[in-house]
């Protein structure tokens, strides 16, 4: 059987002992620490009992043997194997079944257990607890009890996610089971790696994709999130810090869990080796890099890229030279004003890109306009130049009002394209206000249409 099964078996043997008086029972006597309270001797007791114990002789224990419900806890966050209650369901949502054999805290260290199974589907834990009570015999009654809990119960604080997956055998030091190198032994070359798969990565896993991965992240800018760089096996630092860059994506839930998936994977690549995952630019919307590289001193190919996009669309004003690599207060200015057309106020709009700022400046400048809904009023009038002028004079054309243009639509905003849109604008029967040459939602829902 696997170590997690013989946990498990072990802890379910024991279902129905009763102790006795003043905690009196076999499992302090056992540590040599009876009549105290005994969930966390009984965890120990388990896997002494299991035979895991013997695994790390001369190697890294799998658990702690301790009486004290913190000494465990403290132990699992060492190995980066403990997970509050919400970055746990994140974690194990894929594979709920590498929950079995986990450890259970409740809150104040005040208890802890072994996990049997989660439901996610119900939100429920099926444990196996010493020192604990049957609810329909009462606190009085304490023993060894299978106890079905609600997820959403308060005093469930935390989980331990063991690392049973490194582990050869029963009998010898546990070893790591390496996945053999994928591309080659430098973990990383000049070609683009395609996304090999979720497998690859969960806590424990130990492969040179791993290695790639951190790599992407730091080259990222989520290096902060790593003490000595990046390496073949996956720990909370490594889904701590893809999950920052999924958020810095705009994801959130399970699509900003830390497990890289396809998409994650191509905006990584794509960063790393400064094109598309597959060698080209396809990719678009480009993933947003983060806060970091848009502050005081920064100098990057993404402020260029910022740059780049908002003169695209008309914000551009505050440039002397045009956009380049090295942040300043222009770039900031053009951005504040593109946040605040956006119709954002407040920190939504104070100049320094975040993740809706870079998802919606590249979709009114990607290869071509997002013409699918209105943009609004500001991108239409005097002194207005941008890829929607050009898409709204292009269409005035295609609609039979080319005699109001000499040289073809642009994206420089002239009195053709305010006179070509007011004549659209009459032949809907519009007239006054409605009729002026500039675009509102109506004009443009019938121009697209």
């Amino acid at each position: 059987m696997s170590l997690r099964v013989d946990l498990i078996s072990t802890a379910a043997s024991q279902i129905g002992y009763v102790e006795g008086s003043n905690n009196n029972t076999k499992f302090g006597t056992w540590f040599g620490l009876n009549n105290e309270p005994w969930c966390a001797i009984f965890v120990s007791w388990c896997v002494a009992q299991s035979g895991i114990k013997s695994v790390y002789n001369g190697g890294r224990p799998l658990f702690a043997h301790s009486a004290a419900v913190r000494e465990h806890r403290w132990f699992h966050e060492y190995y980066g194997e403990y997970f509050s209650k919400s970055t746990f369901l994140d974690v194990i949502q894929n594979n709920p079944l590498r929950a079995t054999g986990s450890l259970i805290f409740f809150s104040g260290d005040s208890h802890i257990g072994i996990v049997e199974r989660l439901n996610l589907e119900e939100k429920t834990v099926v444990t196996i607890e010493g020192n604990t009570y049957l609810p329909s015999r009462g606190e009085d009654y304490q023993g060894v009890f299978r106890r079905y809990r609600n997820l959403s119960d308060s005093k469930i604080v935390g989980f331990a996610l063991v690392y049973y997956e490194e582990y050869e055998g029963t009998t010898s030091p546990p070893k790591v089971k390496p996945v053999p190198p994928p591309y080659g032994n430098s973990g990383g070359g000049e070609v683009p790696v395609s996304f090999p798969g979720s497998r690859y990565f969960y806590i424990g896993a130990n492969n040179n994709y791993v290695t790639l991965l951190g790599k992407m992240l730091i080259k990222a800018g989520y290096g902060s999130y790593y003490q000595v760089g990046a390496g073949p096996r996956f720990t909370e630092s490594d889904r701590s810090a893809c999950a920052a860059f999924q958020r810095a994506q705009g994801w959130s839930g399970s699509s900003a869990d830390g497990i890289p998936g396809p998409t994650t994977w191509e905006r990584l690549t794509s960063i790393y080796y400064g094109s598309g995952g597959s060698g080209d630019d396809t990719s678009w919307p480009p993933a947003f890099p983060g806060t970091q590289y848009f502050q005081s001193g920064a100098s990057n190919q993404y402020v260029t890229a910022l740059g780049v996009q908002l003169v695209k669309v008309g914000f551009g004003r505050h440039y002397s030279v045009g956009p380049g690599p090295t942040w300043g207060e222009a770039d900031r200015l053009n951005c504040k004003e593109f946040q605040e057309a956006q119709g954002w106020t407040g920190s939504d709009a104070d100049g320094y890109p975040g993740p809706s700022t870079w998802q919606r400046l590249f979709d009114i400048v990607g290869s071509s306009p997002n013409v699918s809904v209105f943009p609004g009023s500001h991108f239409f009038g005097p002194g207005s130049n941008n890829e929607y002028v050009t898409a709204m004079g292009k269409q005035l054309i295609k609609k039979g009002y080319q005699q109001y243009y000499s040289v073809g639509a642009g994206p420089k905003w002239s009195d053709s394209d305010r006179q070509a849109c007011a004549a659209f604008q009459r032949a809907q029967g519009w007239t006054g206000s409605d009729a002026d040459g500039y675009p509102g939602p109506s004009t443009w829902q019938r121009l697209f249409a």
